[in-house]
């Protein structure tokens, strides 16, 4: 039997990488704002800071409610260019990725709401939001490369984290596995190259999939966007006939690369396993994890969890997620193919701090 492993964000948290939606912008606001040493305007594409002098010192922020106290009690003005970027730095909520995309798709709903009030009639108000929503996230998509850049392959991983991976990763490429030609894909849904530490090193007869892109692979560009296209939205957003509301779905970011037609040659070759590894199983992903949960191929499904602390973990909270990637027909499935909770492992070892 191929084994499939999906790869997500939390895979490069628990190797100590600061790839959270937070850590994100945090970096872009500290990189604004440390600015104000040398001049009084930092201002690029997406927002204008203004202040009456420079600083000598600025200090670190290590949330958006200090972003906020500093840009308050120093009288410092901040402009946004863009409704989405204020709304989801105003919002001050530990997002994730999935949620940055979700809120995406919000907004995109939004303004469709505002043409269905209208009868669908085109309207340059709606046209001009639509048109910024769409920029706002090209430009948070380069920024967000931006920031990756700098942190992929240039951490060193923690030989102990390293150890805990490879014996995790190194039972699933047995020497039987081999011996039948039986395959592992790794499904990267990460942007980051982590997972080919353990590639070089300990696996075989194994391949990495990145599915939506790899940082600064002009061949491979990353797929930001929204794709749950079950959602009862957007049967009505494609019948518009405007192109600019599919901008940033996901499938249609797939065909600028031979990465989904390889993986679905792979589940579709032979029966198939799948061991969950990081990945939120979030409604952005929807359309992608229920080509992979319901397919007939699929044995089981596999939960590698987060172990937040000695007693809780969010194995229960991760079979809710998978659930909503399964059909009304597909539920009495579902609840044979999760493995149950005492035959799986956390993806990391919790240790007290």
């Amino acid at each position: 039997m191929n084994k499939l492993i999906l790869i997500g964000n939390g895979f490069d948290l628990a190797h100590g990488l600061k790839t959270k939606y937070n850590d994100f912008i945090l970096w872009y606001l500290n990189n604004a704002l440390s600015s104000l040493t040398d001049r009084v305007i930092y201002e690029d594409k997406l927002l204008k800071i203004k202040s009456n002098n420079t600083f000598k010192f600025i200090p670190i922020i290590n949330s958006i409610k200090e972003f906020r106290s500093f840009i308050s009690d120093y009288g410092v003005i901040c402009l946004y260019k863009f409704p989405f970027l204020r709304d989801v730095i105003s919002a001050g909520k530990d997002y994730g990725w999935v949620d940055i995309e979700s809120e995406y798709y919000s907004a995109l709903i939004k303004i469709f709401k505002k043409l269905e009030i209208k009868n669908l009639d085109k309207d340059p108000n709606t046209d001009k939001e639509l048109q910024d929503l769409n920029t706002c996230f090209d430009l948070i998509k380069e920024k967000l490369e931006e920031y990756l850049s700098t942190i992929d392959g240039n951490q060193k991983i923690d030989k102990e984290i390293s150890e805990q991976f490879s014996n995790i990763l190194r039972p699933l490429s047995s020497a039987e596995d081999i011996a039948d030609r039986r395959q592992m894909l790794f499904l990267n849904f990460n942007y980051t190259s982590t997972v080919e530490l353990y590639i070089k090193n300990s696996l075989n007869n194994c391949r990495i999939n990145y599915i939506h892109g790899k940082l600064n692979d002009e061949n491979n560009p990353i797929i930001f966007g929204y794709g749950d296209e079950m959602d009862a939205y957007y049967s009505k957003i494609e019948r518009l006939n405007d192109n600019n509301f599919l901008n940033h779905f996901k499938s249609f970011g797939y065909f600028k690369t031979n990465n989904y037609q390889n993986f679905s040659g792979f589940i579709n070759s032979e029966k198939f396993a799948v061991y969950i590894m990081g990945h939120s199983c979030g409604l952005s992903d929807r359309i992608l994890l229920n080509s992979i949960f319901e397919h007939p191929n699929c044995m089981w499904i596999e939960i590698y969890y987060y172990q937040k602390d000695e007693v809780k973990n969010d194995f229960f909270e991760k079979t809710q997620e998978i659930s909503r990637h399964f059909t009304v027909t597909g539920k009495s499935n579902m609840r044979n193919m999760i493995v149950p909770f005492p035959n799986c492992v956390p993806l990391k070892k919790y240790k007290k701090s």
